[in-house]
């Protein structure tokens, strides 16, 4: 029976809790057996290393349940992402404020000074600036991993991604910020 090894192609279900200081779980995203988590073990850029490891050497069948600290999952939240940015920039071509787009709550796609894509959540909408959390959404929290193991087998040409997220990005199967493929690339929602 294959084990989860470097270069094997695997497909998990399983939740992805946060996990709060009193220890109430939170569900924050959930891959079903019919939409599974799914990617080339030791060949997905910006996997988790801790996710990944305690992943090694199951085997189709197996469960798995283990927390990982903000340390060894998203980091701690850091207040210096957190910005305030000038509201027209925000501004259509017209110079009216994208209202329509730019909503307390929503995540926008921002771009860096050198740039990279970067996420970020509106936080608040003043007169002048808009503010903007771009800190992982599960940063600074134990991020609780509950599933099982689907399929392991020897990877296919075929199971090469055309193209992935890889981190700090919102890719739709993760359900948005994802941040370090938030899969658990989460984003990574969350690998």
């Amino acid at each position: 029976m294959d084990m989860i090894s470097t270069g094997k192609y695997i497909e998990l279900a399983y939740k992805i809790y946060s996990v709060d200081d009193a220890g109430v779980r939170t569900l924050e995203y959930e891959f079903t057996e019919q939409n599974p988590d799914h990617f080339i073990y030791g060949a997905e850029p910006g996997l988790l290393e801790d996710f990944s490891r305690k992943l090694q050497g199951l085997v189709k069948g197996d469960a798995f349940k283990f927390t990982l600290t903000p340390e060894q999952a998203f980091g701690m939240r850091q207040e210096n992402l957190v910005m305030q940015l000038e509201r027209n920039i925000f501004n259509d071509a017209e110079g009216r404020f994208m209202d329509d787009m730019v909503q307390v709550g929503k995540v926008l796609t921002m771009m860096t000074s050198t740039g990279q894509p970067a996420q970020g959540l509106v936080t608040e909408i003043g007169e002048q600036t808009v503010t903007m959390d771009f800190n992982h959404r599960l940063a600074g929290k134990n991020v609780e991993y509950e599933g099982h193991v689907m399929l392991v087998r020897d990877a296919t040409a075929d199971d090469v991604p055309q193209h992935h997220c890889g981190g700090g990005c919102s890719c739709e199967s993760c359900g948005g910020g994802c941040g370090d493929h938030d899969h658990g690339g989460c984003g990574g929602c969350c690998h």
